[in-house]
């Protein structure tokens, strides 16, 4: 073999490695991003789930006597703060976006209307801009229930009508 035939063997292994890949390194790479993306979809419902849990906790350890756990409590401060910000960004929300905001915090019960503005209004959310509050959260619980984002219980004594997440 002459040093021509070495230097064009050289050249053609370097284009077909470095055009080419090689498809073992793809499949790893390929499923190494589905692991990751797996992941990240787990992390978002984990988080959820310990928003949701937390308050709860947090309220029954007060009405059992108990003392919530030191890291239970600092992981509650610290979603009490996002909720907080959160609340400061209610008064930027649309009314859809508000009422889901409210659908989305830990509930031990199911929400009426009245609740649900009552809850808005907690976040910050500024409801002196309509005139009459009720008929347009009225309506975007009905557009929220038609489209499977919440739905339709009996109220606390099967009086009146309240909602809950659908999730």
């Amino acid at each position: 073999m002459n040093i021509c035939e070495i230097t064009i063997d050289i050249m053609r292994t370097f284009l077909y490695k470095s055009i080419m890949p090689d498809e073992t390194a793809t499949k790893m790479y390929e499923s190494a991003r589905d692991r990751l993306k797996e992941l990240l979809r787990q992390e978002i419902e984990i988080e959820e789930q310990i928003s949701h849990w937390g308050p709860i906790v947090e309220r029954l350890a007060r009405l059992s006597g108990e003392t919530v756990d030191s890291d239970i409590a600092s992981r509650i401060n610290e979603l009490k703060q996002d909720q907080e910000s959160a609340s400061e960004a209610g008064q930027e929300m649309g009314l859809t976006e508000a009422i889901r905001w409210v659908f989305r915090q830990p509930l031990l019960l199911p929400l009426t209307p009245t609740q649900v503005r009552d809850r808005m209004a907690e976040m910050g959310y500024d409801l002196g801009k309509y005139k009459h509050v009720m008929p347009p959260i009225h309506n975007t619980l009905n557009r929220m229930k038609e489209a499977g984002e919440i739905r339709e219980v009996d109220g606390i004594g099967g009086i009146g009508r309240a909602f809950v997440s659908a999730k």
